[in-house]
């Protein structure tokens, strides 16, 4: 999906979306009954397309702290089926961007009183391994969770009000751990 192929509302929130503050909160254990919530809203929505739905991103991690975001990697059963759920996630707030830079990936995301971001992967993709051995590393290790909440620390500080900048610089220390915990590369290309 191109820009010119993403609709108004989607287009809007890309405009926003860079100028959005970068502010961590303390961990906050609701996070995780919000992720449930959200997931069951998914589920009721999608019915038997999804197979299952991750809680990912930092929000996931308890003692982590997090741009208070809820982040979501439901797995579909078929890929094509993504696009078809945009009608249908609509009515709960959520606008479709397409693959948005990932290859394989429709992503959604909701701006409300609970922001949420929906990566959505068939199952089986890449993504949803690398996303939950990171994700399974920083719950398990306290050292690198330390140290990942130390640079997101740095990161807000340096680029408050940049939040695209502020992700890609945390990308070097993600990578760099999934080599080192044995995850599959991203294959490289301009789609990634």
């Amino acid at each position: 999906m191109t820009d010119d192929e993403l609709s108004e509302a989607a287009k809007a929130s890309l405009k926003n979306h860079a100028a959005d503050p970068v502010v961590l909160a303390p961990y906050n254990p609701a996070w995780a009954e919000q992720f449930r919530g959200i997931s069951d809203q998914l589920f009721d929505a999608c019915g038997d397309k999804l197979v299952a739905v991750h809680h990912i991103g930092s929000t996931g991690v308890p003692g982590l702290a997090a741009k208070p975001l809820i982040d979501l990697m439901p797995a579909l059963r078929h890929h094509d089926e993504g696009a078809s759920l945009a009608p249908l996630l609509e009515p709960l707030g959520f606008v479709y961007f397409g693959a948005y830079g990932i290859e394989g990936r429709h992503f959604f995301r909701r701006k409300a009183e609970i922001n949420v971001n929906v990566h959505m992967f068939e199952t089986g993709h890449i993504e949803i391994e690398r996303h939950l051995v990171f994700r399974n590393a920083l719950r398990a290790d306290e050292g690198l969770r330390a140290a990942y909440q130390n640079l997101k620390e740095e990161l807000a500080e340096r680029f408050p009000n940049d939040v695209d900048s502020y992700a890609k610089s945390k990308s070097d220390f993600i990578e760099k751990n999934l080599r080192d915990l044995g995850a599959p590369e991203r294959p490289s290309g301009p789609d990634r």
